[in-house]
């Protein structure tokens, strides 16, 4: 799955990541950051994949720590591992986990793989907060760009609650993915 970017989808991926720090979006890339970031941990990035977004969470703003998102897939790494990549359609559903060094995002996939980023925001909780969900939206916006109106969206983010164990967004009291209560 490689998505096309139309001038539409383009904006409304460009608006998810405003005013997050670290986050570059398509010409606004420094091509040293992407050129560090692919060789780092994207060298399987295909000719056909677009990236949307560069996030660095280096201290000195090397690239080669933080995530890609492209048109068909999703990259990380964390310092001192491996550099790792989830297909976009493979997705399922994102949790965060607070509770080590740093707030971390679980990319989940139907067969189990899941890609563990950490986010390192200048230890804002809440700027974490904010680019896990802005993670979670554009992956979910790029599998189904012709999806529901921006009122049907509205009033489905309205109801949903946050799980409190594992931080997925549902519909119903209690989780589908980890049995918890949903707030």
């Amino acid at each position: 799955m490689s998505v096309t970017l139309n001038q539409d989808l383009r904006e409304r991926l460009s608006a998810i990541f405003r005013n997050l720090s670290h986050v570059f979006v398509f010409e606004q890339i420094p091509p040293r950051k992407l050129r560090n970031a692919t060789r780092s941990y994207a060298p399987a990035m295909g000719p056909d994949e677009t990236v949307i977004a560069l996030y660095d969470d280096t201290v000195f703003g090397s690239s080669k720590e933080g995530f890609l998102l492209t048109t068909g897939r999703l990259y990380g790494k964390n310092i001192a591992e491996r550099g790792s990549f989830v297909e976009l359609r493979d997705i399922t559903h994102f949790t965060l986990e607070t509770g080590g060094i740093a707030p971390e995002a679980l990319a989940h996939t139907g067969s189990g793989v899941v890609l563990r980023k950490h986010l390192i925001t200048s230890n804002s909780s809440g700027q974490s907060a904010a680019l896990f969900e802005a993670l979670q939206q554009a992956v979910t916006l790029l599998q189904n760009p012709n999806g529901v109106s921006a009122a049907n969206e509205n009033a489905q983010q309205q109801s949903a609650g946050r799980c409190g164990a594992c931080g997925a967004v549902g519909q119903g009291a209690v989780c589908e993915y980890c049995g918890s209560p949903v707030r």
